[in-house]
């Protein structure tokens, strides 16, 4: 791909699998909750065998006290060089392509605990769609995998993991909700390269929990740097 050819995908494919998702979560089989800070943040895995990307994260932040599309302003920026300022969680963040519409494609890599190479993608995020999310007003915003055609290389050596898609679901917090916002996520990768033999949902599910951890506290810090009025 030349990175300014912008990537076309089904919105409404990619709509309809969020809400599956969050309908799957809502009935509890197979899930397993592996973090829970009430009020803010909870983080739940699921292992798909049939899929290609097997192990689903999914994730909610509460509590932030951001206006919802605000929140979608900082989570949706494509001004990587504040970025790189207030996302402590994510690395690589070096933009490839901005579109007219607002979308964008660039590198992010994460961090992987010893002795797991840290691995890196290119993704392309749509911009932000208003819609109806089980009775509330939100805004969504979701990223694909574009590094099979992205002929980017990085200047560090990372392992090329694969995105099964993401999305982030915005909406006003049922408290205060005009200063503060809740999120809903879904999240789902092959990490490729080596890993262990055994235990590949905790471990993912453990470095999930310790970079949206962290991540949360990035976008309020980003939030009251570069986009509080």
């Amino acid at each position: 791909m030349a990175e300014d050819a912008q990537p076309i995908f089904d919105f409404e494919k990619e709509f309809e699998r969020a809400r599956w998702y969050r309908s799957d979560l809502d009935t509890g089989t197979g899930w397993t909750k592996r973090y829970d800070k009430p009020g803010e943040f909870t983080l739940w895995t699921k292992t798909f065998p049939e899929n290609e990307f097997p192990i689903v994260c999914v994730y909610q932040f509460r509590n932030m006290p951001i206006p919802y599309k605000k929140n979608a302003d900082v989570i949706g920026s494509h001004d990587m060089e504040k970025r790189k300022v207030w996302d402590r969680a994510f690395g690589g963040l070096t933009p490839l392509a901005v579109y007219p519409d607002g979308a964008f494609t660039y590198h992010v890599a994460r961090r992987m605990p010893w002795p797991i190479s840290d691995r890196d993608w290119i993704l392309h995020r749509a911009p932000s769609k208003e819609i109806e999310w089980f009775g509330k007003s939100a805004l969504i915003i979701t990223w694909q995998d574009v590094s099979s055609t992205s002929t980017f290389v990085p200047p560090k050596k990372y392992i090329r993991a694969s995105n099964g898609g993401n999305f982030m679901v915005i909406m006003p917090e049922d408290e205060n909700p005009e200063t503060t916002s809740r999120c809903f996520g879904w999240s789902s990768n092959n990490f490729n390269g080596w890993l262990p033999n055994s235990g590949i949902e905790f471990l993912i599910a453990k470095q999930t929990v310790t970079s949206f951890i962290e991540f949360r506290e990035n976008i309020i810090d980003g939030y009251n740097k570069y986009f509080k009025e």
